[in-house]
C-alpha cells in the first residue's frame, strides 16, 4: 500500500514540473515610422516582447540619440527620433539576450 501511495505524489510532482518548464522563447515585433526628412525627428520605432521570462531590460544604442537602457517594458514606444541606426538589445529575467537592429530612415 505505502508503495502505491508514493507513486502517486510521484507522479504528481512530475506533471507538476513539466508545467512550470513550459517557456516560449524570447522575441520581439518591430514597427518603424520614417522620418518625415533629414532634419526631422519624427520617427518612431514600436517593440512587442513576446517570449522570455519577465521583467525585460532593454537597450538602445545609436550615434544620433543617447544610448538608453529601460527596465521592464514589455511594450515600448521610442518617439521623436532622427533617421538613424539603432541596435536594440533586449534581456530577459534568465539572461537570454535578442539582438535587432533598425534604421529609420527619411521620407525626403
Amino acid at each position: 500500500m505505502l508503495t502505491l501511495l508514493t507513486f502517486a505524489v510521484c507522479q504528481n510532482q512530475a506533471n507538476a514540473q513539466d508545467v512550470s518548464k513550459s517557456t516560449t522563447e524570447l522575441s520581439v515585433s518591430v514597427k518603424t515610422k520614417d522620418a518625415s526628412s533629414k532634419e526631422s525627428k519624427d520617427g518612431y520605432i514600436r517593440l512587442d516582447i513576446t517570449g522570455g521570462v519577465e521583467p525585460y531590460s532593454i537597450f538602445i544604442v545609436s550615434t544620433v540619440i543617447n544610448h538608453q537602457r529601460i527596465e521592464g517594458k514589455k511594450n515600448l514606444n521610442l518617439e521623436n527620433l532622427p533617421p538613424g541606426h539603432f541596435g536594440i538589445i533586449i534581456q530577459d529575467n534568465n539572461k537570454k539576450i535578442l539582438q535587432q537592429s533598425v534604421t529609420i530612415s527619411s521620407e525626403n
